[in-house]
C-alpha cells in the first residue's frame, strides 16, 4: 500500500499590495510541486486601496487560486486563522502561512515539506529569508535583485548545503511557516487578542511549545520577504517601527519564559554559525557560476557583471578581505602569510576572472591574462 500524496494548503494573506502581488503569484505558480499537491488560498482582509481587491480576484483566477474577500478588516490574526481553519475543515495535511510580500525560491515547498515531514513533534517549520528577524540571512537589502531567478539561485545553494537539516528554533515566523494540520485540535489558532497583528506567532509558538511541540528552521529552504508590506499599508507599525510592541506585553504575561527562551537561543551562537555557513554556500555557489573578481578598491577598477561575485580587499596590506554578492557578504579567512593563495583557496582553488591587483602582488596574473590596475 503507498502512502497517500500529501495535501498542503498555500494561504496568502493580502492587505494591499499592488506593487508585489503578481511577482507573488508568478513565484507561486513556478514552485516545484513534485511529491506533493499544492492549493493556493488568496486571503484578501478588505484591502482599502479602490479596485485592488478587484485586481486580486482577477490574479488569483489567473493563476487558479481561490480567492476570499472578507467582507470588513479583520486583522492579521483573524486572517491567518482563516487559512489554518480552512485547512482544517478540508482535510488538508499540512498549511502553510504566508505574506503577500514574498518571492518562493523554487524548492522551498519541497524542502519546507521534507522537513516538517521528518519531524514528527514539529508544530512549525520557517524558511531562511530576508527581513525575517531573527531568521534572515544578513542582507544589504538596498543591493538585492528582487527576481525569482536570484532566489532560485539562493534556494538551490541552500539544499544543496543543507538539504533537510533543521535547526531548532524558539518559535515560527509565519511569513512563511508550514504547520501541520494535526497540532491545530491541540494548539488551536492565532488569538484575535492581538488585534490587527504583532505578537500572535510568538503567543501561537509558545502555547505549541507548552504542549511538547517543537519549531525548526528549514536551512535548506528560502522565501525572500520585502518586509512590512501590508503592516505599513494596515497603519500597525510606522515607517520607523519593526512591530507593534504593545503586544509583546501580552505575550510576556502570558508566557513569562518565552522572552527568556529566545534570549537564550539567540546568545547560544548557534543561529549565527548556522547563518554563516549559510551565506558561505551562496557565495560559493555564486563563485562556481558566474565567477569572483578581486578588488583593491584603493585602484581604479572596471565595474563587473552582478553575477561575478566580487572579494574586497580592505586594507594595504591585504590582510583583510570580504566577498560580496547582491547584497550577502562573509568574510575570507586570509590568516596567512598569502592572503591572495587564501583567496583562492576559499574559492576551492579557482582563480579570479578579473583582478585590478598588480602582477608582482598577484602571483601567476600575468599567466592568466587578467587586466592589471598598473
Amino acid at each position: 500500500m503507498t502512502a497517500a500524496t500529501p495535501r498542503i494548503l498555500l494561504a496568502v494573506t493580502f492587505y494591499n499590495g499592488r506593487d508585489f502581488a503578481r511577482r507573488t503569484f508568478e513565484s507561486i505558480a513556478h514552485l516545484d510541486r513534485e511529491g506533493f499537491e499544492l492549493d493556493v488560498l488568496v486571503l484578501d482582509d478588505c484591502s482599502p486601496e479602490p479596485g485592488f481587491s478587484e485586481y486580486l480576484a482577477e490574479l488569483a483566477a489567473e493563476f487558479g487560486a481561490v480567492f476570499y474577500r472578507s467582507p470588513r478588516n479583520q486583522g492579521i490574526p483573524r486572517n491567518v486563522n482563516l487559512g489554518l481553519a480552512t485547512a482544517q475543515r478540508l482535510g488538508y495535511d499540512y498549511v502553510i502561512i504566508s505574506n503577500s510580500d514574498v518571492i518562493y525560491s523554487r524548492n522551498s515547498v519541497k524542502v519546507l515539506l521534507d522537513v516538517v515531514s521528518a519531524s514528527p513533534a514539529a508544530a512549525s517549520v520557517t524558511a531562511w529569508s530576508t527581513n525575517v528577524d531573527p531568521y534572515s540571512l544578513p542582507n544589504g537589502t538596498e543591493l538585492y535583485v528582487e527576481t525569482p531567478e536570484v532566489a532560485d539561485l539562493i534556494g538551490e545553494a541552500l539544499s544543496d548545503e543543507f538539504a533537510a537539516e533543521a535547526l531548532e528554533i524558539p518559535a515560527g515566523i509565519s511569513f512563511a511557516m508550514i504547520v501541520p494540520v494535526s497540532v491545530l485540535p491541540t494548539v488551536g489558532l492565532m488569538d484575535p487578542v492581538f488585534g490587527r497583528g504583532y505578537g500572535e506567532e510568538s503567543d501561537w509558538s509558545a502555547r505549541a511549545t507548552s504542549a511538547g511541540y517543537q519549531h525548526l528552521l528549514a536551512q535548506g529552504a528560502f522565501v525572500y520577504h520585502a518586509g512590512r508590506g501590508s503592516t505599513l499599508a494596515a497603519g500597525v507599525i510606522s515607517q520607523s517601527d519593526i512591530a507593534d510592541w504593545s503586544n509583546q506585553h501580552i505575550v510576556n504575561h502570558r508566557s513569562p519564559m518565552f522572552r527568556w527562551s529566545v534570549d537564550g537561543f539567540l546568545r547560544s551562537g548557534v543561529l549565527e554559525k548556522a547563518q554563516v555557513r549559510a551565506v558561505a554556500a551562496l557565495i560559493l555557489a555564486a563563485a562556481a557560476r558566474g565567477g569572483y573578481a578581486v578588488i583593491d578598491p584603493t585602484m581604479d577598477w572596471d565595474d563587473q557583471d552582478p553575477s561575478v561575485v566580487t572579494v574586497a580587499i580592505r586594507s594595504q596590506a591585504y590582510e583583510m578581505c570580504t566577498a560580496h554578492w547582491n547584497g550577502f557578504t562573509v568574510e575570507i579567512d586570509t590568516d596567512s602569510l598569502d592572503v591572495l593563495a587564501s583567496i583562492r583557496n576559499f574559492f576551492s582553488g579557482a582563480e579570479p576572472v578579473y583582478t585590478n591587483i598588480p602582477a608582482a602582488t598577484w602571483e601567476g596574473a600575468e599567466e592568466f591574462g587578467y587586466p592589471l590596475g598598473v
